[in-house]
C-alpha cells in the first residue's frame, strides 16, 4: 500500500507540472476518474502497473547487477575448480615422477654394483685360463681322433 500512496504522489505531481491533455505526438499522461473520457487515444494503467512503469529501469539495473555477481562468482568458482584440479595433477604427476626416479636410482646402483664385481675379477687371468682351457680341448681333442683313427 506505501508503494501505491507512493506511486499516487507521483502522479498527483507529474499532473501538476504537466500542460492540459491533447493529442499530439508527445508523451502525454492524464488522470481520468473512473468512467471518465480521454481527449485522445489512451492506454490505462492502475496504480500497481503504474508503479512497476516507473520503477522497471531500476529493478533491471538492480537484476542485472545481480546477474553479473553470480556469474562472477560462478566463474570465479569453477576456474578454482579448475586451478584445484591442475594442482591436484601436477602433484600426482611430481609424484610418480620421483618414484620412477627413485626407481631409475636405484637400477642404476645394481648395475654399477654388477660392473665392479666384473672389474674385481681378474682380467689377465680369465684371459690365460680361456687360453689354457682352449689348448687343452685341442690337445685332447687331437689325442681323441689320433685314438680313433688309430695313427
Amino acid at each position: 500500500m506505501l508503494l501505491g500512496l507512493s506511486m499516487l504522489s507521483r502522479v498527483i505531481f507529474l499532473l501538476s507540472i504537466s500542460l492540459p491533455a491533447m493529442a499530439q505526438n508527445t508523451p502525454q499522461f492524464t488522470l481520468v476518474p473512473r468512467g471518465g473520457v480521454v481527449p485522445f487515444e489512451a492506454t490505462c494503467f492502475n496504480d500497481l502497473a503504474t508503479a512497476q512503469i516507473l520503477t522497471w529501469k531500476q529493478f533491471t539495473q538492480i537484476e542485472f547487477q545481480k546477474r553479473l555477481e553470480f556469474e562472477q562468482a560462478k566463474w570465479k568458482e569453477t576456474c578454482q575448480l579448475n586451478i584445484s584440479n591442475l594442482q591436484i595433477s601436477l602433484e600426482e604427476s611430481q609424484i610418480r615422477f620421483d618414484e620412477q626416479l627413485l626407481a631409475k636410482d636405484i637400477e642404476l646402483e645394481e648395475l654399477r654394483a654388477i660392473i665392479k664385481k666384473d672389474r674385481k675379477k681378474n682380467i689377465p687371468a680369465i684371459i690365460a685360463g680361456s687360453v689354457a682351457a682352449g689348448i687343452a680341448i685341442g690337445i685332447g681333442s687331437a689325442y681323441a681322433i689320433n685314438q680313433v683313427t688309430g695313427k
